[in-house]
């Protein structure tokens, strides 16, 4: 990012009191945590003293399936590693298991072995692809693009964290009984039934009840995906529009959806 700030992977960050970064062997320096994302893998870290000169990035709409990448990373003592391959798939933005948007999804044909998760990926013009991770997609090699960790970096540099969404909200996947479907025609098996709402919360605020069975939030369809993930797609201060069904009936309702307390973060 800069001369004296570090992007890495969280996982990367097993102890917060001692940080030490390498540029070489020899060269370890103290360093601090800034911040980090455990739902996109990123932590920012801050040297003590200055690091070398940030490299150049690639654009990620000019990457292509077939285009020969590097991969580079650390041993724990320090040594430089490399691993060579290919990229074998190039797509557009998607969301990892814990609803966290990635602008780009971006898989090498590679092997990372230890040491690699945190590094670069470079690609055939001497360009930073991307941050190489195994953690977001069930131990498949990715990398996060530089747009992706530019965005989540500013957010933790700036707060220390990074804010979620709460709506205060319990919610359990049920199925759309059979008639409820052929009355209000819907094709839609799974909605979301609310067994909780915190009192003075979004949720309550908006008027959901308990007993309600939500349908969609924004574009977001409960049982396309987990009710997790839907919920971590919003952003504080969005106004999302929900669908749900209350008494046999079809009602749509707007919350504002608020910033989860960092105790429940």
């Amino acid at each position: 990012i800069d001369e004296k700030t570090v992007v890495t992977t969280a996982r990367a960050v097993a102890d917060e009191e001692k940080i030490r970064l390498w540029i070489s062997p020899d060269q370890p320096f103290s360093g601090s945590l800034v911040g980090i994302d455990s739902g996109t893998d990123i932590a920012v870290l801050k040297a003590e003293a200055r690091l070398a000169p940030s490299a150049a990035f690639a654009e990620t709409p000019r990457l292509a399936v077939g285009q020969l990448v590097l991969a580079v990373g650390r041993t724990w003592r320090g040594n430089l590693v490399a691993s060579s391959g290919i990229l074998s798939g190039v797509m557009g933005e998607w969301h990892t298991l814990r609803g966290k948007k990635i602008d780009a999804f971006i898989r090498p044909d590679l092997m990372l072995y230890s040491g690699f998760s945190g590094g670069a990926l470079i690609g055939s013009d001497q360009k930073i692809i991307g941050m190489n991770t195994t953690a977001l997609r069930r131990r498949s090699p990715l990398a996060i693009p530089y747009s992706s960790i530019k965005a989540i970096a500013a957010i933790l540099i700036e707060k220390g964290y990074i804010p979620r969404p709460y709506l205060g909200l319990g919610l359990q996947p049920v199925r759309v009984p059979e008639s409820l479907k052929k009355n209000l025609n819907l094709t839609q098996n799974v909605g979301a039934l609310v067994v909780h709402v915190e009192p003075g919360s979004p949720a309550d605020k908006s008027g959901l009840l308990l007993g309600d069975i939500l349908l969609r939030i924004e574009e977001h369809n409960f049982g396309e995906q987990g009710t997790a993930s839907i919920v971590f797609r919003l952003a504080p201060g969005q106004n999302a529009s929900v669908l749900g069904m209350r008494g046999g009936k079809q009602f749509s309702s707007t919350v504002s959806v608020g910033e989860r307390p960092r105790r429940q973060a």
